[in-house]
């Protein structure tokens, strides 16, 4: 998969963070796996579709992560994931799409974009739409821990 395609999903969640959260965080290097990953403790995962292309967005935060994020947003201390963290989850996945799609759409590229699912706790996997063995993963840092952006797109006018 083309950077170009993968760059606006970085750029979109660092931009999220730092608007809605306050939040500076840092990325390592993207990686590309074979295989559907765990989730964290919880992931937002959204398809995305259009007539030339199909893919999907998952976003993947530890609990400790999940409340620093959403503590800078609402001013309030959380404990747990509760339903306000899941809910904040799916509007996160939701802001990054978007954003994202945006500037997909300046470069020619538009995509519609599904209603995102949200997973709480651990052990279930995720499969990406039009998983086709190739996934970028973009390991974001904060100052409490890591959390994962993954993209997958499956299309003629994506793949390397």
């Amino acid at each position: 998969m083309k950077n170009q395609f993968v760059q606006p999903f970085i750029d979109s969640m660092s931009k999220v963070l730092v608007t809605m959260a306050r939040i500076e965080p840092s990325t390592d290097t993207p990686n590309l796996i074979n295989k559907d990953l765990p989730p964290a403790d919880i992931t937002g995962f959204i398809p995305l579709s259009s007539p030339r292309t199909q893919g999907s967005l998952v976003l993947s935060f530890p609990q400790p992560v999940i409340l620093h994020i959403a503590e800078n947003m609402f001013n309030e201390k959380f404990d747990s994931i509760d339903s306000d963290i899941v809910d904040l989850v799916g509007e996160l996945t939701n802001m990054v799409t978007g954003n994202a799609k945006g500037l997909l759409d300046e470069k020619g590229f538009s995509f519609g974009m599904d209603t995102p699912t949200v997973i709480k706790g651990s052990g279930q996997t995720i499969s990406h739409v039009g998983f086709n063995g190739t996934v970028v993963v973009v390991p974001f840092s904060t100052e409490v821990g890591e959390f994962y952006v993954e993209v997958c797109f499956k299309s003629k006018d994506i793949e390397q």
